[in-house]
């Protein structure tokens, strides 16, 4: 599978079908503010630690508020989808891993239950020693929350056995579908190849490189 589509994010802003809010750009005006710009209301927390992401959660909610309601353009644009890129940096802004789980629940409630939209959440985990190993922050703890919330993931790694030209890394894709009374899982992993303009995904053991 070759995939080398995309999106041009530009338009899609001019179009008004994108909502974009730049996290470091409004994180600095808020912690070096000017007259002319003192941040985002979604930044709040940076101000107030104790007032949580109750200003992002509304500055979501807000953007996708208009979606789903048969106003104008908006209906033929379809549900709506949230994308955060990444969720991890909170916890380095100070937030709590409980409170970046709750965001993403009530974003959950918010875009996927009431609009029927999907929300696509990145996490980095890149094998960080944790200061105290009784402690419950981090991001590995954050990304075990976000997989119980969650019905797809995807978990993109190096090779286990190091550097190959032909071969870029691996990616393990785990289903979740309620089955009855219970919670069904499908795995499978496929292997990957980066290139100029797009990826080729295959399935273990069948590249080019290995044949």
């Amino acid at each position: 599978m070759v995939y080398g589509e995309g999106v041009s994010l530009v338009q899609a802003k001019e179009k008004g079908q994108l909502i974009f809010l730049e996290g470091l750009q409004e994180s600095l005006a808020v912690l070096l503010p000017k007259e002319s710009n003192t941040g985002s209301a979604a930044m709040d927390f940076l101000r107030d630690p104790s007032v949580g992401l109750r200003g992002l959660y509304e500055f979501v909610r807000a953007s996708v508020s208009g979606c789903g309601d048969g106003q104008g353009e908006v209906e033929g644009w379809g549900p709506p989808v949230l994308l955060v890129d990444d969720l991890s940096v909170l916890l380095s802004l100070g937030v709590s891993v409980g409170a970046a789980l709750d965001f993403s629940h009530y974003c959950r409630a918010a875009v996927c239950s009431q609009l029927q939209g999907n929300m696509v959440m990145l996490v980095r985990c890149e094998g960080e020693e944790e200061e105290d190993d009784g402690d419950e922050e981090g991001s590995e703890r954050l990304l075990k929350g976000l997989t119980h919330q969650c019905s797809l993931t995807l978990q993109v790694q190096g090779l286990p056995t190091g550097y190959c030209r032909d071969i870029h890394g691996q990616v393990e894709v785990c289903w979740r579908r309620r089955q009855g009374d219970g919670q069904q899982t499908q795995k499978k992993l496929f292997q990957y190849k980066v290139h100029d303009k797009g990826a080729s995904f295959f399935a273990r053991g069948t590249s080019s490189a290995v044949l």
